[in-house]
């Protein structure tokens, strides 16, 4: 996955009023932070080259800068409360919109996802493993519409992951705290080969990576198989 500067996204955030930077009051030489909310935003979203988001009435990429284009994550903050979240794509029209409640001090991941009407949107609140030690941890989805039960290994095929994972649009009424792929387990760091099958054990995609000890990892199947949007095994390390 392609990461945006962080650089360039404190730039956008600060015309923002319902964004917040991690701020400061100085009393009697003590410093406090501002509570906030913390999002990555991940683009899977096959059908536009880029997406905007905004929250209440601030847009996160602003018109006039570039979009998060697909493939794509980055992240913004958010003062604590109720905040009505869109998400529009590259031609300004809403994909989804919707509210949902944020907590100080919590870290939370927008996935968005799917293709032409099949248009997805997870919101995932994170719970990050404590005393990782020299271990990394994941968490895999298949955001990918065009395939059916995929299966994730590690280096070889007689070293399973995730075995049987559908397709996460699959079951658009399950609720948040029902899924439990949105969970990291911790696994061993260092480079590794990730090896992503169909149910006939065809290999689909393959990817190696070096994973750092004590950093949390979101990986994601996307794509439509097309010459436009091949398979793409996107890794997001977040924490």
């Amino acid at each position: 996955m392609k990461k945006v500067s962080m650089f360039k996204l404190f730039g956008l955030f600060m015309g923002a009023l319902v964004l917040a930077t991690l701020g400061s009051c100085m009393k009697d030489n003590d410093y406090e932070e501002v509570p906030v909310a913390v999002v990555t935003m991940v683009n899977g979203f096959v059908s536009s080259n880029g997406v905007r988001y905004a929250a209440d009435n601030n847009y996160i990429q602003p018109q006039g800068y570039n979009p998060l284009f697909y493939q794509e994550y980055g992240y913004f903050r958010l003062f604590p409360g109720s905040r009505r979240i869109r998400i529009y794509n590259d031609t300004n029209e809403v994909l989804t919109d919707d509210s949902y409640t944020f907590k100080e001090n919590t870290y939370y991941t927008s996935f968005i996802y799917g293709w032409q009407d099949d248009i997805q949107h997870l919101l995932t609140e994170d719970k990050l493993l404590d005393n990782l030690g020299d271990k990394s941890a994941f968490r895999f989805l298949h955001l990918s519409p065009s395939e059916g039960l995929v299966n994730v290994y590690l280096n070889n095929t007689e070293t399973p992951l995730y075995t049987d994972r559908a397709y996460e649009g699959n079951d658009e009424e399950a609720a948040e705290e029902e899924n439990e792929n949105i969970t990291f387990v911790p696994q061993n760091s260092g480079k590794h080969t990730l090896i992503v099958t169909n149910a006939d054990g065809e290999t689909l995609k393959e990817r190696e990576y070096t994973f750092e000890a004590g950093r949390h990892y979101t990986l994601i199947l996307i794509g439509d198989g097309s010459m436009a949007r091949p398979l793409y095994l996107g890794i997001v390390p977040q924490y």
